[in-house]
């Protein structure tokens, strides 16, 4: 009977509902589907600097739901330095930190990606371009004949 309705629930329609609403209840209800019909528990993986964090079983994804709608951006940046988090969701905190720094020194870091950088500049212009393009092409009727204006 619970298999049944709950297969029920994945192909039920909410008119009231969002788009991504509807999907995430038919995400949710396929995935009790499968752990009542085949016994498979479901998974979340979470990737970040350092690698990758896959979450198993029901108590594990409801946790990082949870903890990332709390945290939303800043979730990376207190799973890379949390302790709690780390013993929550059993992560090394030394491999997160070592995979983290180890990729560049602080010059690197100055010459890269900051906003003064060559790179940040180039990009920046690159973008300035497009924008003016883009409203030349927008506003391109109005030169195209000066009689109309």
């Amino acid at each position: 009977e619970l298999r049944r309705r709950v297969s029920d629930l994945v192909a039920e329609s909410g008119h009231r509902m969002s788009r991504r609403a509807k999907k995430e209840q038919r995400s949710t209800f396929r995935e009790i589907a499968a752990t009542l019909e085949e016994d498979v528990a479901p998974e979340a993986a979470v990737a970040f600097r350092g690698g990758d964090l896959l979450v198993r079983g029901w108590a594990g994804v409801l946790r990082l739901g949870f903890v990332r709608s709390c945290l939303q951006g800043g979730f990376q940046a207190q799973l890379a330095g949390n302790p709690t988090l780390h013993d929550m969701f059993g992560v090394d905190a030394r491999a997160l930190n070592d995979a983290g720094t180890a990729s560049m020194s602080k010059l690197e870091k100055r010459l890269f990606k900051s906003k003064a950088s060559e790179q940040s500049k180039i990009a920046d212009q690159k973008m300035s371009r497009q924008r003016r393009k883009r409203n030349n092409i927008k506003n391109s009727f109005l030169t195209a004949d000066d009689d109309q204006i």
